[in-house]
């Protein structure tokens, strides 16, 4: 079961904000200081996927023994 958290956390949520949403805010005029809402979401997404991956591995895997 942990490593069904493991994979969701790191994987599935930067996955699904991109993915699945892309779609959607892609047919948005909406623009952010000029900027494209779709583009401002994806450059978001980079950092964002980072923190996810920092939040899996303080919870998860920091201090254990697979490393």
């Amino acid at each position: 079961m942990r490593d069904v958290w493991r994979v969701g956390l790191g994987v599935g949520v930067p996955f699904g904000a991109i993915v699945l949403l892309l779609p959607v805010l892609s047919a948005s005029r909406l623009l952010i200081f000029g900027v494209p809402l779709v583009v401002c979401w994806l450059f978001g997404w980079f950092f964002l996927t980072s923190l996810c991956l920092v939040v899996v591995w303080l919870a998860f895997d920091r201090g254990g023994e697979d490393g």
